[in-house]
């Protein structure tokens, strides 16, 4: 199904609808907010934020752009809102590692050597700034074009190449730092 048929059935209540729009794009919403929250608990909350104002709002989606994208940008500023009303208190980092439970089977080299490369690019871009974790986080995880990150983010497409450009040196100049301190 695509979205010019769901959405008008969400319009009239149709939930089972909205619950496939939800699974559909539940990570990408996910991956988006624990690149601004950074923390789990406040991702999770800006996440289930989102698909309530999106279902709440539905009816006034136009399809000027994708519905991924609409529900992107609503996720986008729900997480900066958290993130700027964040409690002074600390909460455990998110550890992306956590829900990774491979088995180290046929070769068990290469397998942690990719869970180790996989941990890396998470710690490297936790620690870029939030713009840039966020431009490349929609660029390359998500897929969007340089035209749907920025309908998401509210900028420019050529403020959105700066971004990338900025946010892909910096990302490598940290990924090569971390491997020397890995080495």
């Amino acid at each position: 199904m695509d979205e010019t048929t769901l959405i008008p059935k969400i319009v009239k209540g149709d939930t089972a609808s909205f619950r496939y729009l939800y699974r559909l794009y539940a990570q990408s919403a996910w991956q988006l907010a624990i690149s601004i929250c950074k923390h789990q608990a406040n991702a999770e909350e800006a996440v289930q934020n989102s698909f309530i104002s999106a279902y709440k709002y539905i009816h006034t989606f136009k399809f000027e752009s994708s519905f991924k994208t609409w529900l992107l940008r609503i996720v986008f500023n729900e997480s900066i809102r958290i993130r700027k009303n964040e409690k002074s208190y600390k909460w455990e980092e998110f550890d992306s590692s956590e829900n990774n439970n491979e088995s180290i089977t046929i070769d068990g080299s290469s397998l942690l050597q990719k869970k180790e490369t996989r941990e890396r690019v998470a710690k490297v871009m936790a620690a870029l700034n939030e713009k840039e974790s966020v431009v490349l986080n929609l660029f390359y995880i998500e897929e969007l074009s340089v035209k749907e990150v920025a309908a998401v983010l509210g900028y420019s497409e050529a403020n959105v190449k700066v971004l990338l450009h900025r946010a892909r040196k910096n990302f490598k100049v940290q990924f090569e730092h971390s491997n020397l301190a890995v080495s």
